[in-house]
Parts: C-alpha cells; sequence; structure tokens
C-alpha cells in the first residue's frame, strides 16, 4: 500500500470523515509546503505523548488532574455527566 492511499485510510478513520472527505483532505495536505504537514505530524505526535485522561475525571489534560478537577472553587459534590469529552467545553463556556 503507498503512503497515499495509506494516509486516506487513516483520515476515513475519523468519526465523520469518509473515503471521500478523507481523499479531499490528503489530496490538500499534498498541495501545502512540506512545513504544514510537518507542523501537523508534530502536533499529533505531542498529543499521543503528552495528553492522557485526567486522575479525576477522565477529561483529556497533560498534567495529572485537568483544571476543572484542579479548581479549588469547584463543589466535589456535584458531578456534570458529558457523553464526549469535547462536550466539557461546551458546557464550562455556558
Amino acid at each position: 500500500m503507498d503512503a497515499l492511499e495509506r494516509l486516506i485510510i487513516e483520515f476515513a478513520k475519523l468519526p465523520g470523515v469518509g473515503r471521500k472527505t478523507a481523499g479531499r483532505l490528503a489530496y490538500h495536505l499534498l498541495q501545502q509546503p512540506r512545513e504544514r504537514m510537518t507542523m501537523l505530524s508534530a502536533a499529533l505526535d505531542d498529543v499521543a505523548t503528552r495528553v492522557h485522561p485526567c486522575t479525576g475525571c477522565g477529561a483529556p489534560t497533560e498534567e495529572g488532574e485537568c483544571s476543572i478537577c484542579r479548581d479549588p472553587r469547584r463543589d466535589p459534590a456535584l458531578l456534570c455527566v458529558v457523553e464526549e469529552p469535547s462536550a466539557l467545553a461546551v458546557v464550562e463556556r455556558s
């Protein structure tokens, strides 16, 4: 399998990304300067090595506990349940 096909397959594994969109993303990246792909690769590597679940709530964090769990103003007796970790940001903004 060649590198471009492998990239398309990996993009297509992302939620909401079908094969057609995956192909668009891959071909878009091919039109970008090499530095753009290098930056994307480095960002993915950073997330893979530095981000892990919070020990308190499971939210993505680079610390032992996320900023929500570390906040002394929070009432630890209250619980907010969300389906996806990405929903935490929406709840926090509201």
